[in-house]
């Protein structure tokens, strides 16, 4: 009876180990998971600023442009108007 128990004991034990082991393996690999979901959100966080920055860029030239056409609007205007007031 000792020695079935002695052997029960090594076998719970043994089983108890591959828990163990197959917990700790679970956690290295759900932090290695939330490692690269870190590193993807990183690298996501400044693709979106680089676009963010492209963004602001486009919309400053596209302002610049606007300014460009209404100044040159106003004076073709201001230019039609002297030359129908001198006639």
């Amino acid at each position: 009876m000792n020695a079935d128990s002695s052997i029960k004991k090594l076998q719970d034990h043994r089983d108890e180990n591959k828990v163990n082991e197959s917990v700790k393996l679970e956690k290295r690999i759900e932090f290695n998971s939330i490692e690269q979901m870190h590193n993807l959100e990183l690298r996501l966080l400044e693709k979106f600023n680089k676009l963010e920055i492209q963004l602001l860029g486009a919309k400053l030239e596209i302002f610049q442009w606007m300014c460009f056409f209404w100044i040159t609007q106003i004076a073709v205007n201001v230019v039609a108007i002297m030359i129908l007031i001198k006639k």
